[in-house]
């Protein structure tokens, strides 16, 4: 084996068995287990420090295993361990993992696309590719759902509607998971229905990617991300830009994004330094209201992160400084397509920021692990429409909002065998909403080498955002003094995996509490904002894959929920459109070596009616949607042609807007192989 001067030597096994490597007599040298989840040996094992507190958790476990009276190779089951929340302690998995070499598989090109394909998951588009969507979990609203990147929250205070305002082309994307709210809580996040994370790549390689694309509607899109290391250091950087002429009126697009992150990795340090921008202007053909169907919105969107993850001793410091600045603009009469009537005198103008300080230690002790930690995060939004009255602000602006929250959290977790039990506490005061809190408690036994079982039960709340604070109109009456909503959930989830086939289900009730709902008496001409109804949501979902050999895949994946909603005796505006059944099967098949097949079949059925444009109330109903590609790889090249919605089927995930129907793209994708540590 040949290695360079700044890399040490890494041995990679792919089995354990009875040989003297085993033991692995040689612990001055690194070594990886191939059989480990994907995104924990690629990303995790590799580095030194989170490898040597791996390494010793799985000792107990590998030296039972070794007891058992077989010369047989022991395949290891996947384990969660993650370096920004768990990584000194055995828990559950989370409810999925999509890693890079999995996206793959599925023919998909959005962060939208991605996020559609998790289990519990929904992206409700207005608009096509990542114009807008309400991403939401487990039947609950696109303002329950927490978005994080890098472990770091960038959900939007002014209106859930942003939170998919991401500056990060999918080709960066490393890994997404599904958090349930008891496995955000120990992040020090309080999720009402549970979190996304969204991991970008940090490759400890030089490589170059690029990737042009084109189709239907006038569509292109462009995108290109660069990896250098340098020492200790290892830097990426990206760029994308998308334009549409719209699939009908006026839902043409113009979005770009960049990105840049850097990693610092020694044995007992890792930095992360990430910065990100985004600039997005699109047609809103009936986004939000059908009577005047015109509207045009324009974002902006700029991240900032800082981390820290230190090892001393038996301890692991965490520490964040984040930031994110957000603008809307948004005209209800497009300008220069259509003339707006004399009462129109200005369009909506907002500015949020969101900024935020958290720590976190842990430490693993015998068979406890402790952990506590502190947040101090501050909102506000500067706007035209939205806060109070503040006659010093510049132009456009003229109302403020703004609060501060300050949160302690504590758990302690005990592990033996293959049982590990944890609850977490969380406290909080905002500076508007007073005191709250919010708990869990977690399960998890390892029946065998295969099947993990797991019970938790959390209670969770949620801050209300300012649309629903303030938003004022000719039928909406606004109300400031609205409080935090409740839920408590609880969760069963089995897991099993084999080398060649993986299951995951999961079973959740969720029961919400003075839910904020927009309501009126029958006969009255104004809606109201008020912490009103009872929503309970009970549902399952249900993952599985099963490779046939090293050239084929397949999976699926079912998904149910139903919503039991309870206004009183007032009228709700709140429809419950949630998504009732969804169920995937995908493929994935390489022939003749250099070409590969893909290939989705969807079905939908969803609860709710809209108003057509008739003005009749329509059932959403059900649709099925195919999907499709082929792609041939040349060295380091990829040609591939895709088509999306292949029966041109018509449905609507927002009623006022209906979504494309047939569309056809064809691109090209250059993506270098990293350097290899060892040749």
């Amino acid at each position: 084996m040949k290695r360079t001067n700044l890399e040490p030597l890494r041995l990679r096994f792919r089995r354990f068995c009875r040989a003297g490597y085993a033991a692995f007599r040689s612990m001055h040298r690194e070594v990886t287990i191939g059989h480990l989840a994907t995104y924990i040996a690629d990303r995790q094992l590799t580095k030194s420090a989170v490898a040597t507190a791996a390494m010793a958790l799985m000792m107990p476990l590998t030296a039972a295993a070794q007891t058992d009276d077989t010369d047989e190779p022991l395949l290891l089951t996947e384990v969660s361990i993650t370096a920004t929340a768990d990584s000194l302690f055995l828990t559950a998995e989370p409810a999925a993992v999509f890693t890079a070499e999995q996206i793959k598989q599925f023919s998909v090109n959005t962060i939208s696309d991605l996020l559609s394909l998790l289990p519990g998951v929904e992206v409700r588009r207005r608009g096509a590719d990542d114009v807008q969507g309400d991403i939401t979990m487990r039947g609950g609203t696109f303002d329950q759902t927490v978005v994080m990147v890098n472990g770091i929250c960038v959900t939007d205070a002014q209106t859930g509607h942003h939170n998919l305002d991401l500056p990060i082309d999918l080709s960066m994307v490393e890994r997404v998971e599904v958090l349930s709210a008891g496995q955000v809580l120990s992040r020090g996040i309080a999720a009402f229905c549970g979190a996304v994370n969204i991991v970008v790549n940090d490759h400890y390689a030089n490589r170059l990617q690029a990737e042009l694309r084109g189709g239907s509607y006038g569509t292109a899109h462009a995108a290109a991300a660069a990896t250098h290391s340098r020492g200790l250091w290892t830097t990426t950087a990206s760029a994308a830009y998308s334009r549409s002429d719209g699939y009908m009126t006026n839902t043409d697009y113009r979005f770009g994004n960049a990105y840049v992150q850097s990693v610092r990795q020694t044995a007992n340090d890792r930095w992360l330094i990430q910065l990100g921008g985004q600039a997005k202007g699109f047609g809103s053909q009936a986004f939000y209201s059908t009577t005047y169907p015109d509207q045009y919105e324009a974002t902006s969107t700029a991240t900032a992160a800082v981390a820290n993850v230190h090892h001393f001793a038996r301890w692991q410091l965490e520490t964040y400084a984040y930031g994110r600045l957000h603008t809307d603009r948004f005209e209800l009469f497009r300008e220069g397509v259509v003339e707006p009537p004399s009462w129109y005198t200005f369009h909506n103008h907002h500015l949020s920021s969101n900024i935020g300080l958290r720590s976190r230690a842990v430490t693993e002790w015998h068979h406890f692990r402790l952990l506590a930690g502190a947040e101090l995060k501050r909102d506000g939004i500067v706007s035209n429409v939205l806060g109070d009255t503040d006659s010093t602000l510049p132009s456009p602006y003229d109302h403020r909002a703004q609060r501060a929250t300050a949160s302690l959290f504590g758990g302690l977790g005990w592990h033996r065998h293959r049982t590990s039990v944890e609850a977490t506490l969380l406290g909080s005061h905002n500076s508007q909403f007073g005191l709250d809190y919010a708990a869990s408690a977690t399960a998890t036994l390892r029946a065998n080498r295969t099947t993990n079982w797991q019970l938790s039960v959390v209670r969770s709340h949620r801050l209300p955002t300012f649309t629903d604070l303030y938003y004022t109109s000719a039928v909406h009456t606004s109300n400031p003094n609205l409080r935090s909503e409740h839920c408590t959930t609880l969760e069963a989830a089995m897991r099993w995996h084999t080398s060649r086939a993986s299951l995951h289900a999961d079973a959740y009730y969720r029961a919400g509490r003075n839910i904020i709902d927009w309501v009126r008496m029958a006969g009255d001409e104004k809606w109201q904002s008020l912490n009103h109804t009872k929503v309970d949501a009970v549902g399952t979902d249900i993952q599985t894959t099963l490779s046939l050999s090293n050239m084929a895949m397949i999976g699926a994946d079912y998904s149910f929920c139903h919503v039991m909603q309870d206004a009183g005796q007032m009228v709700s505006n709140s429809a419950i459109e949630h998504l009732r059944h969804r169920a995937t099967l995908h493929a994935n098949i390489t022939f003749a070596h250099h070409w590969t097949a893909k290939a989705s079949i969807t079905y939908k059925q969803r609860e709710g009616t809209y108003v057509a444009d008739d003005g009749t109330p329509t059932p959403y109903g059900d649709v099925v949607l195919i999907d499709a590609s082929v792609e041939r790889k040349i060295k380091i090249v990829t040609l591939y042609v895709e088509g999306q919605n292949i029966t041109d089927s018509q449905y609507r995930d927002h009623g006022g807007v209906p979504l494309p129907g047939r569309t056809l793209m064809c691109g090209i994708r250059l993506e270098t192989a990293p350097n290899q540590d060892i040749k």
